[in-house]
C-alpha cells in the first residue's frame, strides 16, 4: 500500500512546517505542560492560544494541531503525559478524568479504492462526555464519539460511539459491563476510587475475554492468595493511589484497571 505521490516539497516549505512546529512544541507542551508553572498560568497560556479551557491542563500534558479546536469544561482531571491531537475540534465534558500517557486522536488519512492512502490528514472530531473516567494509555481514535457516564480501562482503543453508563474494555473497546444511574460528580477520594475498581474486579471475569487486554500486571504479589495488587501513582497532593489491578490465583486476568492515574 503506497501514499498518492504529491508535489516535492521545498527548501522554503519545510522551513516552515519547521518553524510551525516549534513554536506549537514551545507553547503547548514545553509551557502547557511544564510541571514548573502554575496550574493556573498554564491555562492562561492554553486561553491566550485560543483553546477553550474550563480546567487547568495537567503535567507533561502536549497539545498538537490548532488549540482553537479544544473545549474541556470544568473540573476535567488530566494525569500526566496526556496528549491531544487537535486537528479536528476536541470536546471534553465536565467532570471527566484523563489517564496518563492518553492519546486522543483526530487526524485520519483516506484510503482509496486502488488501496493507495493520502498522505493529506483530514480531521475527525472526537467528543467525550461528561464524567467521563478513561484509563492510563488509552487510545481514543478520530471519530470517536463518548457518551456520558462512560468508564474506559487501561490499555482500551476506542473507536466508534460509546453509550452512557457503561464499561469499556479491549482493543477494541467492548462493553462488558453496566453502570447504575450518574450523580452530578464523581468523588475525587482514593477510598471511593478502591471501591470501584474492586468491584469492578469482582465482576470482570464474567464479563469478557477482551477485558484482559486492559489488566495491569505485577505488582506486590500475596503469596498466601496467588494475588498480584498494583496501586496507582500518588496524586499531585501526595496521597496514595488506588489498587489498579488484580491477578486470580489460576492467574487469570480478574479485573480491570480503572484508575486515571494508570
Amino acid at each position: 500500500m503506497a501514499a498518492h505521490s504529491e508535489a516535492p516539497s521545498t527548501f522554503g516549505s519545510r522551513l516552515r512546517d519547521d518553524v510551525i512546529h516549534a513554536r506549537e512544541y514551545t507553547l503547548f507542551t514545553l509551557l502547557l505542560g511544564s510541571p514548573f508553572l502554575p496550574r493556573a498560568l498554564r491555562r492562561v497560556i492554553g486561553i491566550l492560544g485560543g483553546a477553550h479551557l474550563g480546567s487547568s491542563p495537567g503535567p507533561l500534558y502536549a497539545l498538537t494541531g490548532d488549540p482553537r479546536n479544544l473545549t474541556v469544561g470544568r473540573g476535567v482531571y488530566f494525569n500526566r503525559n496526556v496528549t491531544i491531537e487537535a486537528v479536528a475540534p476536541v470536546r471534553i465534558g465536565a467532570h471527566s478524568a484523563i489517564g496518563m500517557q492518553v492519546l486522543v486522536m483526530t487526524s485520519h488519512h483516506e484510503i482509496g479504492a486502488d488501496g493507495t492512502w493520502s498522505d493529506e490528514a483530514t480531521g475527525r472530531p472526537v467528543d467525550i462526555g461528561e464524567r467521563v473516567w478513561i484509563g492510563g494509555r488509552a487510545v481514543v481514535l478520530p471519530g470517536t464519539v463518548i457518551e456520558d457516564d462512560v468508564v474506559v480501562a487501561a490499555g482500551a482503543v476506542v473507536r466508534g460511539r460509546l453509550t452512557a453508563r457503561g464499561v469499556y474494555a479491549g482493543v477494541p473497546a467492548r462493553r462488558i459491563r453496566e453502570l447504575g444511574p450518574s450523580s452530578a460528580r464523581p468523588s475525587r477520594d482514593a477510598t471511593a476510587a478502591v471501591a470501584l475498581a474492586v468491584a469492578v474486579a469482582a465482576s470482570a471475569t464474567e464479563a469478557s475475554p477482551s477485558a484482559g487486554g486492559a489488566v495491569r500486571r505485577g505488582g506486590r504479589r500475596d503469596r498466601g492468595r496467588g494475588r498480584a495488587v498494583r496501586r496507582g501513582a500518588p496524586d499531585e497532593r501526595g496521597r496514595a493511589g488506588p489498587v489498579v489491578g488484580i491477578r486470580s490465583a489460576a492467574g487469570r486476568s480478574g479485573g480491570v484497571t480503572l484508575s486515571p492515574g494508570g
